[in-house]
């Protein structure tokens, strides 16, 4: 009987660290975004390298997925009586994503991917708008470690010459370290600007330009040009004449610096053979142009998206959301943003960070297509509304 009592006592005592760990959600969300950034290198190493193994990151996005899915089930009427706007803007791209009743794995996967980080979004919300967490603190610590180590890389990367760390496989200027995606490099560098000039460090905001500088992503050099033009004009420490002599400055860097990319054999190619245009977009304009020539009643709907289309992507957010979701799924996305607006952004500093990260994505996609680049945006402007508050 005694040992019984035990067996019973320690299986009480498993099952209760098994629910503080899932009801861990700070631990739980900042694992994933650390996991998340470890697997997407194990994923660049192996494309590099060309050899196959299991897909690590797969398997986590799954995991916490379905964490998310369970958060929203056993909160629900907390998320229902809080987050209505979210919820029925999922609800509503689900029943547009059935309306194709197309379920290939291609659109599965592009379904999955635009509803991920709304699904996390409750999630994220909960845990840091009714807990004391010092979020902003946490991020900011966060982000010293990922831009020092990132720096380190990329500085013996260059050193060196390892190719693992360039920011692309062909023969282009561009160094990303850790980073798996040009597209996510923009949000990952614009999360890092806007955390540093918030705790005012001078330093890391030194390395984050010069790692930024270094990655050869225009989409990098435009939002951070953006970003820090805003948040200059809306200081309040800084004079009206100091405010155009630093804007002026920062115009000049980036103009120079999209001079020093076009003035690369591979942009200047392009350019000659294609035109400026596809230059400075990338033959977005040009897929764009491609795409709408193969779209007919067959393949495509207004209101919902493609139904038959292979190509469901172009890099132009307002264009790929309008590609998948159709005319519903652009208005759904504009009254999440609205509101996610209204809830989220109260100070200048998260209004500048907003403004860069949309304008950003409408150019250059990958905010809502890429999860832990929305993921980052939601954390951000939840932290800077905990400090304007």
């Amino acid at each position: 009987m005694k040992e019984v009592g035990e067996n019973c006592k320690d299986k009480m005592k498993l099952l209760e660290k098994f629910k503080l760990l899932f009801i861990n959600y700070h631990e739980v969300i900042f694992g994933f975004l650390l996991l998340s950034l470890g697997f997407d290198f194990i994923t660049k190493t192996v494309n590099f390298y060309g050899f196959e193994i299991v897909k690590f990151s797969k398997f986590l996005k799954a995991i916490f997925l379905v964490y998310s899915l369970l958060f929203i089930i056993i909160n629900f009427k907390y998320v229902y009586n809080k987050l209505r706007v979210p919820i029925v803007i999922i609800i509503v791209l689900s029943v547009v994503f059935l309306l194709k009743n197309n379920f290939s794995e291609n659109y599965m996967l592009e379904y999955i991917r635009y509803i991920f980080p709304l699904l996390a979004f409750p999630l994220m919300y909960f845990a840091y708008k009714n807990k004391g967490e010092k979020l902003l603190v946490k991020l900011y610590t966060l982000f010293k470690w990922l831009i020092f180590i990132n720096f380190l890389l990329v500085f013996f990367g260059l050193l060196f010459e390892i190719k693992i760390f360039d920011t692309y496989y062909a023969q282009r200027f561009g160094v990303n370290g850790f980073l798996l995606s040009q597209g996510f490099a923009p949000f990952f560098y614009l999360s890092a600007t806007i955390l540093f000039w918030e705790f005012n460090d001078k330093k890391m905001l030194l390395l984050v330009f010069i790692l930024c500088i270094l990655s050869g992503v225009k989409g990098v050099y435009f939002g951070e040009f953006l970003l820090l033009s805003m948040l200059v004009f809306w200081s309040k420490k800084l004079s009206r004449g100091f405010k155009h002599v630093i804007i002026v400055i920062l115009s000049l860097v980036f103009f120079c610096l999209l001079l020093f990319l076009y003035s690369k054999p591979i942009f200047r190619e392009v350019y000659d053979s294609d035109g400026i245009l596809s230059a400075i977009f990338s033959y977005r304009n040009d897929y764009t142009v491609s795409l709408y020539k193969q779209i007919t009643p067959d393949n495509y709907s207004l209101l919902i998206g493609a139904t038959n289309l292979q190509k469901l992507r172009l890099e132009l957010q307002i264009i790929d959301v309008i590609l998948f979701f159709g005319l519903i799924g652009l208005i759904c996305y504009t009254v999440f943003l609205s509101w996610l607006y209204r809830s989220l952004v109260k100070t200048d500093v998260s209004k500048a960070f907003f403004i860069s990260v949309v304008v950003l994505s409408t150019l250059s996609g990958n905010l809502l297509y890429i999860p832990l680049s929305l993921m980052l945006m939601f954390l951000v402007l939840i932290a800077l509304k905990k400090q304007g508050n």
